[in-house]
């Protein structure tokens, strides 16, 4: 465990010496699974999004949705997502995006990977003119534990237009969390996001919680 922490901590304290802070952004999330039966979630997020490390808000972001899973390997779900963004210019964009998702997982030993397919339906807008879009997305992710408590989770998510440019952007993520109990986690990680004109170097926060909203069956 602390030889896979060494590790992470040179990768990405060379990653961080190799720029300057002022072209780093920064993401701050936080994500709550709410519990209200066996195998339905109520699920909320919350982010914020800068165009520099904790400063010059690039966009925010609210989401609720349901969970449901049908084993424990496949799970479905669909929710509802407000985003509004500001761009270095100060253009004003929002967005009204549902989506539908499904999620199939499997472990191979200690290796957790999870393969999430979504499909959002996105209303933009700007200026006061509103466009229609959908939008398709795939994540693969894998995590695995060190020791009882570090975990290192890694993915990669594509994002592809159904209509005009197909390529919208693509996500790399690598980074480490820390299990603070079943219900609570938090993790720090490094984006790498591509555009079709530039990409983006990303300080990634995140606060995972877990809540029990459904009635507990005395048992006699």
């Amino acid at each position: 465990m602390k030889r896979g922490i060494l590790l992470f901590y040179l990768l990405f304290s060379s990653i961080l010496s190799s720029q300057s802070k002022d072209e780093w952004g920064s993401w701050i999330m936080l994500y709550g699974d709410n519990e209200i039966s066996k195998n339905l979630d109520i699920v909320t997020e919350f982010r914020l999004h800068h165009y520099e490390i904790f400063d010059v808000l690039d966009n925010q972001f609210y989401k609720i949705g349901l969970g449901y899973r049908i084993t424990p390997e496949i799970s479905v779900g669909a929710g509802y997502v407000h985003h509004y963004s500001e761009t270095r210019t100060s253009i004003s964009t929002s967005e009204n995006r549902p989506y539908e998702e499904i999620c199939l997982k499997r472990k191979i030993k200690k290796l957790s990977i999870s393969n999430r397919y979504r499909l959002e339906h996105r209303w933009i807008n700007n200026y006061g003119v509103t466009d229609f879009i959908n939008r398709m997305r795939y994540r693969l992710q894998v995590t695995h534990p060190l020791g009882a408590n570090f975990y290192i989770k890694v993915f990669d998510e594509v994002f592809l237009n159904l209509e005009q440019t197909i390529f919208n952007q693509n996500r790399l993520h690598g980074g480490i969390g820390y299990t603070f109990s079943p219900d609570f986690k938090v993790e720090l990680g490094y984006v790498k996001n591509h555009f079709n004109t530039h990409m983006d170097d990303i300080l990634r926060i995140g606060i995972l919680f877990k809540t029990h909203l459904r009635k507990k069956t005395n048992t006699l």
